[in-house]
């Protein structure tokens, strides 16, 4: 459809911008349901988009048994990734909580690729982490936080959040011969079934019936447009104008996100907030060669 690189670059800049909306879509979505309940509307409307996505690009189903554990794995970590970050947009900003998981993502990876030794650490990536790591606190106001300001700001759900979507980026690059969007499927709907029978209370199902268009539009914003339509437009972009490229774009979603939670809900921040979210980016400039295969855009 985006044959030319030129096309391919200006429309992957929907891709951040997209991303940080759902921040916003997620806050709207607080206002009328609680995460047990926006979990599971999520993943299966997810589940129900990307399978008529696969069927309309014919890419085939099948999977191993060794993929279809790991899926299992990923979906864990999804269904935490998607509790904690609705449980700070209940409580937090927008832009900042946006932005703080944005940035935390690739910092928790390459820390987690250490440790597993996929990946030998030089002096620049050294440099880049202690940037990232002082950036983040900047962000978080560490030095006038306690554990109860953590949890009553939303920042400690922001944390958990870019925590559990490393991990599931990690254990992702362990699935081989596999396209993204099938394991998006399969994640998708064992996180459906799971949570489904975990936690869910099926009397909320009465209550859709009584939501506004808000609730609809947001929820189906999150689900079809940034949970499965974004997911295909990155990896086309990575099939287009490469991986380093791509990745490039999400360094923009924390600025989105700030522009956005000011437009909508009047958030602003402070100038050791705006210092630490360009440090932290400057960290993601010089983290950006990550290499790991079918590293799934958070969204």
């Amino acid at each position: 459809m985006f044959q030319s690189e030129k096309s391919m670059t200006l429309i992957m800049l929907l891709v951040p911008f997209v991303w940080a909306l759902s921040g916003v879509s997620a806050k709207y979505l607080s206002f009328y349901i609680s995460e047990d309940e926006v979990v599971v509307y999520r993943f299966f409307l997810s589940a129900l988009s990307t399978l008529t996505l696969l069927l309309w690009m014919k890419i085939p189903l099948k999977i191993s048994l060794k993929n279809f554990v790991i899926c299992i794995l990923l979906a864990f970590f999804l269904i935490g990734n998607y509790r904690t970050y609705f449980m700070g947009m209940q409580r937090g900003a927008v832009g900042l909580g946006a932005a703080l998981v944005t940035v935390l993502i690739p910092i928790f990876v390459y820390v987690m690729m250490i440790f597993s030794k996929k990946s030998k650490p030089v002096l620049k990536d050294w440099l880049a982490l202690s940037i990232g790591a002082i950036g983040v606190a900047l962000m978080l106001d560490i030095e006038q936080m306690n554990l109860d300001k953590l949890v009553s700001g939303g920042n400690i759900y922001f944390v958990l959040a870019g925590l559990t979507y490393a991990m599931f980026t990690v254990a992702a690059s362990y699935m081989r011969n596999i396209h993204v969007l099938t394991i998006n499927f399969y994640v998708c709907l064992i996180g459906f079934v799971i949570d489904w029978n975990l936690s869910y209370d099926s009397n909320h199902l009465f209550t859709l019936g009584t939501m506004d268009y808000i609730f609809w539009v947001n929820i189906f914003f999150v689900s079809f447009i940034a949970g499965t339509a974004i997911t295909a437009l990155y990896y086309m972009g990575i099939q287009i104008i490469g991986s380093k490229k791509s990745s490039a774009f999400s360094i923009l979603t924390p600025f989105f996100a700030i522009a956005l939670g000011a437009i909508f809900f009047g958030e602003m921040i402070t100038i050791k907030n705006a210092i630490g979210i360009l440090m932290a980016v400057i960290a993601l400039f010089v983290l950006n060669d990550l290499k790991i295969k079918n590293m799934i855009p958070f969204r």
